[in-house]
């Protein structure tokens, strides 16, 4: 019995092997194109969704990984804007100063400098709990009490690896009264209390003070994008550069005689050969391709930049900085925009940490106690545009007195206007005292000190 229906010539069955080689050909080729392609690859089967990170572990999990350089996609550009992130929104440093200028010498200034030293707060420190806030969308520093070094220590503790949880009051969201965790192979929870803990909330909502979403974990999606465009990208480069010779023959015989051929001289594409027949190379179209990504990469990045607050140019187009406009406002702006917020919270918590350190203290010590209402805490930021407001505005104001030094002074970052005014008056003072010796303008100072000496 036939398989066939019909009765069939050998020449019409050869002829039918032949197109049925001929499709099983190209079918290879287009499975080919579509597995080089990593983003057509998993298209076919996975459902698309456009955040891919909905659970609050799950994805400082993965911001975590990422910043780290474990993950697979979207590494180098999450690593770059955390850095960046953290190195705005702690801009100078902190800075811890007295209320007023009585305290200057003050037990608590003297507590508070030696704390800062010996936690390194005022130097690397202060950028690492940055970070890890920028990571997880808080921060939980764990304070306890050295007997040794007579001092606070302040400890970071992870939500990546301890995914503890934060109570807090009844009827207070913000009112934090310990942080719980059950330490790895411990069937006892691990409780930190009050005084002995300060968490910062950076992100999420109000009353869900465990789910602080980081900006960053809002475009995991789209920084992942770009990766895959960019690879795709590549893919399609690597797939111009090596294109599917295709000859096509006039008949199956010939076709036939042509593959004979070609297997029997291991042809290869840099070799020069005469054929009977069409030779032409299957390959994607690069320019439609490549434009369409290159729009996909910068619409992704535009969106990150939008999210994240962090410049397009830290992102490595600096290009698009300059078409946008002056790419020094555009950074600068931008930037103390996203951050302001960040900052904000690090200066109450800072405040914060003084003030239970102290209360620590007083509690392991038998010196006077220590009044932390006498110290406030600052983060100096300064842009580039706001030195250039203080050359344009406040000092012609100043010169034309119209505002007083005061006031010039106090646009000034690290600056201790009081300090500052304290010296001027004496500088007046010792300008006076040289006008009354030699009878000289005080203003010239190089002639009444020659006069002096």
């Amino acid at each position: 019995m036939s398989i066939i229906p019909g009765r069939k010539t050998r020449q019409e069955l050869q002829a039918l092997r032949a197109e049925f080689v001929e499709l099983r050909a190209k079918s290879q080729l287009q499975a080919l194109v579509i597995d080089d392609i990593t983003t057509a690859t998993t298209a076919g089967t996975k459902k698309y969704v456009g955040n891919s990170y909905r659970d609050y572990l799950t994805t400082i999990k993965e911001i975590a990984k990422k910043y780290e350089g474990a993950a697979e996609w979207g590494s180098l550009e999450t690593g770059n804007i955390i850095d960046v992130r953290a190195a705005f929104i702690i801009g100078q440093g902190v800075a811890a100063i007295p209320i007023s200028k009585e305290f200057k010498e003050s037990d608590e200034m003297k507590f508070v400098k030696d704390f800062f030293d010996y936690n390194d707060l005022d130097r690397e420190m202060a950028q690492e709990f940055a970070k890890e806030g920028e990571i997880e969308g808080c921060f939980l520093g764990e304070l306890s009490w050295n007997p040794d070094d007579q001092m606070v220590s302040v400890l970071f503790q992870s939500r990546v690896d301890k995914a503890y949880t934060i109570n807090h009051a009844p009827k207070d969201y913000s009112a934090y009264t310990e942080a719980v965790w059950k330490p790895e192979g411990s069937t006892l929870d691990m409780v930190i209390k009050e005084p002995n803990f300060v968490y910062a909330r950076f992100g999420g909502r109000v009353h869900l003070p465990n789910k602080p979403t980081p900006k960053i974990g809002k475009c995991l999606t789209q920084i992942e994008n770009i990766d895959k465009a960019l690879r795709d990208w590549r893919e399609i480069n690597h797939l111009f550069a090596a294109p599917v010779p295709t000859i096509e023959c006039p008949t199956a015989a010939d076709a036939r005689a042509m593959n004979a051929a070609v297997e029997n001289i291991n042809w290869k594409t840099r070799k020069a050969v005469s054929i009977a027949g069409k030779l032409t190379f299957a390959s994607p179209g690069l320019q439609g391709g490549t434009d369409s990504l290159e729009r996909e990469i910068i619409t992704n990045a535009k969106m990150v930049s939008g999210t994240t607050g962090c410049p397009i140019g830290f992102m490595g187009f600096g290009d698009l900085t300059t078409k946008l406009g002056s790419s020094t406002e555009i950074t600068g702006a931008q930037i103390e925009a996203s951050t302001s917020k960040e900052r904000s919270v690090w200066i109450g918590k800072y405040t914060e940490i003084i003030k239970k350190a102290m209360m620590i203290r007083n509690a392991n010590s038998t010196l006077t106690p220590l009044r932390p209402e006498r110290i406030k805490v600052l983060i100096p930021f300064i842009t580039a545009e706001s030195w250039q407001r203080i050359i344009d505005v406040y000092l012609p104001l100043y010169t034309n007195d119209a505002i007083s030094l005061e006031t010039l002074l106090a646009q000034v970052p690290n600056v201790d206007v009081e300090t500052e005014i304290e010296k001027q008056a004496k500088r007046e003072d010792l300008k006076l005292e040289r006008f009354n010796k030699s009878g000289l303008n005080p203003d010239n100072q190089d002639e009444a000190d020659g006069e002096d000496e």
